[in-house]
């Protein structure tokens, strides 16, 4: 038989050609079935586990080195809906409280525009605990989310299953972290009367605050637990007065080992408004030695409120120190319930840049905290494209 350059028979290439025929139809038939199975994966709303992914750090950092100053000091802010609807959004979270949820369909709008306008993805964060703390209790998945306490009655699997409903409702609007659950230890005093406490057993807390987190993380969404290191049995409201904790050192980590048990399945917490006496004078969001056991989790820390006026009022300082100090405790995202372009509010953005630009060591700090901040949000799939 005449050979072709290749030293084969005619009868030999004709096998050949037949041969990738087949394979050619083989690649086309299983990217088929694999287009089918990721449009069922997605039809159904199924999301890789926060928990199963582990930031890839050469994105973060490539991330983070392409960053602005300004733009960095936007990574640390966890805010209300600004109110321009056009502008460029360039904080790293959008906060959902008050009414913003009453219509899911404007608030499903407002995500995704606030998500075409920000450079880095933002979170979409919200706080849904359970009972009367449910800011989608108009979602109809969610109608008749129970309480933390009602929850602590249930199996940890339906507690779980509590948690996947949840996330589910939230990622159909858009958000995609959860300010809960509540991980304090509350036998009575304040977290005990309003219900949002599991129980004042460490043990169930543990086993149901997780189990909530757990489910959350499944669905596709970020927990942050609170209230760091925790509340106890307190009576008074941080919110409105100022709260002492005189807690030795051994009961501050004991009621904190209650975060531990769920440290795979949360990205952070939630820094309280207590002053624990034996930790120093400043409420645990301010307190440095504090926020670095947040950080001991491998967790990003998050304030609570700061704008909330008693609180600069309890310290004895204008609203502005607040914010300096929030970010020179070490927190990681200071939340705020003033949009950040609000013109009645502070200008956060030029507290952060100018403190975060005085010298090398605040840019920094800037840098590890927004490192953290990148490194859920790449775990979150927020980073994928960049």
């Amino acid at each position: 038989m005449p050979l072709n350059l290749f030293g084969l028979t005619n009868s030999s290439m004709e096998d050949c050609a037949a041969m990738r025929g087949v394979l050619r139809s083989s690649l086309i038939f299983l990217t088929l079935v694999l287009s089918v199975v990721a449009g069922e994966a997605a039809a159904s709303g199924k999301q890789p586990g926060f928990h199963d992914r582990a930031p890839d750090e050469a994105r973060v950092e490539r991330v983070l080195q392409s960053l602005s100053l300004r733009e960095k000091v936007g990574q640390l802010l966890l805010a209300y809906p600004q109110v321009g609807k056009q502008n460029p959004v360039e904080v790293g979270g959008v906060l959902f409280v008050g009414g913003t949820l009453r219509k899911l369909d404007a608030a499903k709008e407002r995500i995704r525009s606030s998500r075409e306008r920000a450079r880095v993805h933002p979170f979409f964060a919200v706080d849904i605990e359970g009972g009367g703390f449910n800011r989608l209790s108009r979602h109809p998945a969610l109608g008749a989310l129970p309480s933390a306490r009602e929850m602590a009655t249930m199996e940890d699997a339906e507690v779980e299953s509590w948690g996947v409903r949840v996330g589910k409702a939230m990622r159909e609007v858009g958000l995609n972290m959860n300010l809960a659950p509540v991980f304090d230890v509350s036998p009575k005093g304040h977290m005990f009367r309003n219900g949002r406490a599991f129980s004042g057993d460490l043990e169930v807390v543990k086993q149901k605050a997780t189990a909530f987190a757990r489910g959350l993380s499944k669905a596709g969404v970020v927990s942050i637990g609170k209230h760091f290191p925790g509340y106890g049995d307190l009576d008074a409201d941080s919110d409105h007065v100022h709260a002492i904790a005189d807690w030795e050192v051994e009961r501050v980590r004991r009621e904190a080992a209650a975060f531990r048990a769920a440290e795979r399945f949360l990205g952070g917490v939630m820094m309280s408004n207590i002053v624990y006496e034996k930790f120093g004078p400043a409420p645990a969001i301010l307190e440095p030695s504090l926020v670095a056991m947040a950080h001991e989790g491998g967790w990003i820390s998050v304030t609570d409120d700061v704008a909330i006026r008693a609180l600069a009022e309890h310290l004895g300082t204008e609203r502005e120190e607040v914010v300096r100090r929030a970010f020179l405790a070490g927190n990681d995202l200071i939340l705020t319930t003033e949009p950040p372009d609000w013109s009645g509010g502070l200008d956060y953005f030029g507290i952060l840049t100018k403190l975060a630009g005085s010298e090398p060591k605040m840019a920094e700090q800037l840098d590890a905290a927004v490192r953290r901040v990148l490194r859920i949000k790449d775990r979150m799939g927020l980073l994928d494209g960049m």
